[in-house]
């Protein structure tokens, strides 16, 4: 009997040993850089960041949409951020002696362009008060890129760089005068590429993101007498309606490429007590399916997806009653794997998708909150969230030409690039340079034969699908 029980005992403790180490380890989240502001409300870094990007130097850099040095009525900051926390102030929005914000007021976005630059947009300010485009470099530099007097819309929201090394945004509007999509180059030019119809295709963008097939989808925001849709946009400006929904369904995020290939976003449902949803389409499209999210209660909804190198989505569950706003991890059929929990402490409300950097963690925004010494208060924290995921490998797409001499150069588009150590054409070692997270420019080295052309960083190597032609 006795050996019988120490038996059961012994097994219990294995089950229980596997089950446990089967369990992800609980994410650390680290507070890298909190916004304070002084006793008398000035907010010299800024206050509220909104967005960040890990660029080719491996820095990260993103907006505060409100304070900042200067006069009074500092509109919002650019900043730059090291992984360890070192933090510096880039750039801040103010308005002159007349009180009007020619360069821009209320940050929202900051992509990386080919060039090196760092390009953005602001929600008001300009010549008209109605957003503009700006550009600015790692040190500081700016000037504003295009403060169009009418970009059929208002607000310029958040930008994408196309595979073409143009930026692509969108812009606000009403149920009545929708907003629109646009085109703005690296000089400055602006071209208007689809106005957007109200009340069948939504009156605003809630985003983009460029895929593997070199187009934009994105989708829109509806309500209870407007459409939302799943669209996609070509860079010449081809507007499609993929996917149209009725309230009470509605997305609650712009479209992710994941790992499989499919397109990923969020519905939120308030109708019939129907549960809240992601959803998963083709490019076409077409296979277009609701994913029940059992785990979250009606009303939630997630936003801000990011497809990390666990296979998984992390994105940013919102409670229907706003007091909960938190990082969680989904599998791709729905499960909910992990919750991360920010207590003010070490931040409250994230408020930007979380990037994944070159060593596997994910780095963040929040709205409000962190620690800072007594007198001051907190609004918004920079954090880095340790979830022991590997670093990403590289996801090598596509390249541009397809063929050509030793010596020409190769623009190569994915994204993890950022720590690229290593590009071979064929197995025969390339020079290259990172330029963002989603491109690398590579030269046809000396020695190379048709073959596929491989990126390796921290995270492994990649091979392309198809094969680079040497002439």
């Amino acid at each position: 009997m006795k050996r019988t029980l120490s038996l059961i005992a012994g097994f219990l403790v294995l089950f229980f040993a596997v089950g446990l180490q089967a369990q992800p380890s609980a994410p650390i989240i680290s507070q890298l850089f909190t916004f304070a502001c002084d006793s008398n409300n000035v907010c010299l870094n800024g206050e509220y960041p909104n967005s960040l990007l890990q660029s080719a130097d491996g820095n990260f850099y993103g907006t505060a949409f409100l304070g900042g040095a200067g006069n009074v009525s500092a509109g919002g900051t650019v900043f730059k951020i090291t992984a360890a926390g070192q933090f510096t102030l880039l750039y801040t929005f103010e308005a002159d002696q007349n009180g009007k914000y020619s360069n821009g007021n209320l940050p929202n976005s900051l992509v990386e362009g080919n060039d090196g630059f760092l390009y953005g947009t602001t929600l008001l300010g300009g010549s008209t008060d109605t957003g503009l485009v700006f550009k600015i470099s790692k040190t500081g530099t700016f000037r504003v890129l295009n403060d169009n007097v009418d970009y059929n819309g208002f607000g310029p929201t958040t930008l994408v760089l196309g595979a073409d090394a143009n930026l692509y945004g969108g812009t606000f509007g009403t149920n009545v005068n929708g907003g629109s999509l646009f085109r703005v180059t690296p000089s400055g030019t602006y071209t208007l590429l689809h106005a957007l119809n109200a009340t069948v295709e939504g009156p605003m963008t809630l985003g983009m993101n460029l895929a593997s097939d070199g187009n934009l989808y994105g989708t829109t925001l509806g309500g209870e007498e407007i459409l939302t849709t799943l669209y996609r946009l070509t860079p010449a400006g081809q507007f499609t309606t993929l996917q149209t929904l009725h309230y009470g369904q509605f997305a609650t995020s712009a479209p992710v490429e994941a790992l499989n290939g499919r397109l990923y976003g969020g519905l939120s449902r308030f109708e019939d007590q129907a549960e809240t949803a992601l959803f998963a389409s083709n490019f076409s499209g077409s296979g277009f399916e609701d994913i029940p999210l059992p785990s979250l209660t009606f009303g939630d909804y997630i936003q801000y997806l990011t497809p990390a190198s666990d296979g998984n989505l992390w994105c940013v569950m919102v409670a229907y009653d706003l007091n909960t706003i938190e990082v969680v991890n989904l599998s791709l059929n729905g499960t909910l794997l992990q919750t991360v929990t920010f207590d003010g402490s070490n931040g409250q409300y994230p408020d930007a998708a979380v990037v994944q950097g070159s060593d596997g963690r994910l780095f963040g925004v929040t709205q409000l909150g962190g620690t800072v010494p007594q007198g001051e208060t907190a609004n918004g924290v920079v954090f880095a969230l340790d979830a022991s995921l590997a670093a990403p490998k590289p996801g090598l797409v596509i390249f541009n030409p397809s063929r050509g001499n030793v010596g020409e150069h190769v623009m190569i588009h994915g994204n993890h690039f950022v720590g690229t150590t290593a590009v071979s054409f064929n197995g025969v070692s390339a020079a290259f340079k990172v330029l963002n997270a989603g491109n690398l420019l590579a030269i046809v080295p000396q020695g190379a034969t048709t073959g596929p052309i491989s990126v390796t960083n921290p995270g492994g190597t990649t091979v392309s699908r198809g094969n680079f032609t040497v002439q």
